[in-house]
């Protein structure tokens, strides 16, 4: 049996707060900006509860009519419908971290390299 180390084990650890606080601190910004949106744009809102509903529907129609009925039931009645819809603004929150996430990651990587090759360039001109 192989012992994890002290530095392992903590560089997991942080790993898991770090992923953790992202997934608390994006759902906390998606509320507020449902808040933003319900107070400053609730045509926004109403728009997305109509395509919801229009979405519901036609899988509804698209099933056989008891299963259909079922599925509507239990999308629209009993609250999946709302956590539907917040769950789809929680992931596109997370969808446009991460399309602007790559692009801070390859600057970083780029600024390494070249911090790299200029202290190798530094060390070869000394010796």
């Amino acid at each position: 049996m192989v012992r994890a180390d002290k530095s392992e084990r903590f560089s997991a650890f942080k790993h898991h707060a770090k992923v953790h606080s992202f997934r608390i601190s994006t759902a906390i910004l998606t509320w507020v900006l449902l808040g933003a949106a319900l107070f400053y744009k609730p045509e926004w809102i109403r728009w997305a509860l109509r395509t919801g509903t229009h979405g519901i529907e036609a899988v509804g129609d698209a099933l056989p009519s008891y299963w259909g009925a079922q599925a509507e039931i239990v999308l629209r009645e009993l609250g999946g419908f709302v956590w539907i819809q917040i769950t789809a603004a929680i992931i596109f929150v997370r969808l446009v971290f991460w399309l602007i996430g790559p692009s801070g990651a390859v600057a970083d990587a780029i600024e390494k390299a070249s911090l790299r090759a200029s202290c190798h360039s530094v060390g070869r001109s000394a010796s």
